[in-house]
């Protein structure tokens, strides 16, 4: 799959208000799957997300090391937005298999040891070490808030991370 037809979102919320009314009719989405290991070991939460989702959305909910097999299996190439929410469970994903091309970052809350990127994105250096890394194995990374409001992550020697408007 390319960034046209699979999307991944890291945002610790999962499934909320603004995924399910911004960016699941902007990207014209089929599949939704949450790939989160409390809430695939959990039925009332998935539960939880069927009832938010529209009916006319195939909704899956994953654990982590599942994320490549569920893919595997299907068959057609519908639109799937696929959300994680924290950066090492997608790096757990990719360790299992999973590759994706291009990774946004919607919500990552403030905690000790994260620094500020934007009002709703705050990283650890392990976090933005980990980003780092998937840029540098040929992956877009961005911040995508909302839909159009887009930063890219750039990565070199003299300045480290940066994030810049495309």
């Amino acid at each position: 799959m390319d960034c046209q037809n699979l999307f991944v979102r890291i945002d610790n919320r999962l499934l909320h208000g603004q995924v399910v009314q911004f960016w699941i009719p902007y990207l014209k989405v089929e599949h939704l799957i949450i790939a989160d290991d409390v809430a695939a070991s959990t039925p009332a939460m998935t539960s939880v997300y069927r009832m938010a989702v529209p009916k006319r959305i195939k909704l899956s909910v994953v654990q982590i090391t599942a994320l490549q097999d569920l893919l595997e299996q299907q068959t057609t190439r519908e639109k799937t937005l696929i959300v994680v929410s924290d950066v090492f469970d997608l790096a757990r994903a990719m360790m299992s298999r999973f590759d994706c091309p291009c990774i946004t970052l919607g919500n990552v809350h403030s905690a000790a040891g994260r620094k500020r990127v934007t009002d709703a994105v705050f990283l650890s250096k392990e976090e933005e070490n980990a980003l780092v890394q998937f840029k540098n194995n040929g992956r877009v990374v961005e911040i995508q808030t909302f839909p159009g409001d887009t930063l890219q992550l750039n990565f070199s020697d003299e300045k480290g991370a940066t994030w810049f408007r495309p």
